[in-house]
């Protein structure tokens, strides 16, 4: 078994969907005016939970992409059993080089809290250059609310997660030419990560067994939960406008 759960895994533990993922996802689709007929690109999909909500709600075609295989292959069961492969498409790419032509979606959606280890900047630059112009482009950002402890962004590091300061994000918008910018709470409660330690383990030992459990009472963790509750590490949405130009 494997040491340590995906991301996709460890998030769905960490954001159970009714009370914290669905809240922040209909949020989203507030912010980008979710309408029938969008072509919408959700980079970092993981198992495909937020494309199916979308698709089945919206009637809109989603094409979600996400680096791992084994949560590309989950999404596509899953697409199936709802019915809901005519609208849906996965497929398994690396987000800072995107298989798409340039300037073809309504609505591009980066979930960059589900890529860890992964480039920011170059993930906001694809996302800038698949996007129509004028189109909305949208990011969920592990963000740094106050100056960090440097060893808490180590055990966060050893995660896979990066935040930056808002600033920072804010900047890598600008330079893949997403303008016209916005930055609220992803969560109007500021509660983006679940705190109840029973949930947890339930659905660490779920997920699996001993190894999940193991994970949700590890160090790093633990200092993630710590974190978001002390309005240190925040999840945010950017929401920009993809500029004609640049």
């Amino acid at each position: 078994m494997a040491r340590r759960l995906s991301p996709t895994g460890l998030l769905a533990i960490l954001q159970p969907w009714a009370d914290v993922a669905e809240p922040i996802h209909r949020r989203l689709a507030q912010l980008a005016d979710a309408e029938p007929g969008q072509e919408v690109l959700w980079v970092g999909c993981g198992s495909g939970r937020s494309v199916l909500w979308w698709a089945e709600r919206f009637r809109t075609h989603i094409e979600g992409v996400d680096p791992d295989h084994n949560a590309i292959e989950a999404a596509e069961r899953a697409s199936r059993r709802a019915d809901l492969a005519s609208l849906v498409t996965f497929q398994t790419a690396t987000p800072d080089d995107l298989p798409h032509e340039a300037q073809v979606f309504d609505v591009t959606i980066a979930n960059l809290l589900y890529l860890f280890g992964t480039d920011g900047a170059r993930i906001l630059q694809e996302a800038g250059r698949v996007a129509r112009p004028m189109s909305t482009v949208m990011a969920l950002v592990p963000s740094w609310l106050s100056t960090p402890d440097p060893e808490d962004a180590r055990l966060l590091g050893s995660l896979g997660l990066q935040p930056h300061l808002l600033v920072e994000w804010k900047s890598f918008f600008r330079e893949a030419g997403i303008v016209e910018l916005s930055v609220e709470d992803a969560a109007l409660d500021g509660n983006w990560i679940a705190y109840g330690w029973i949930g947890l383990l339930i659905r660490g030992w779920r997920a699996a067994r001993w190894v999940g459990v193991g994970m949700v009472l590890s160090r790093e963790v633990r200092t993630l939960r710590s974190l978001a509750r002390q309005r240190v590490l925040g999840l945010s949405i950017v929401k920009g406008t993809r500029w004609p130009h640049g």
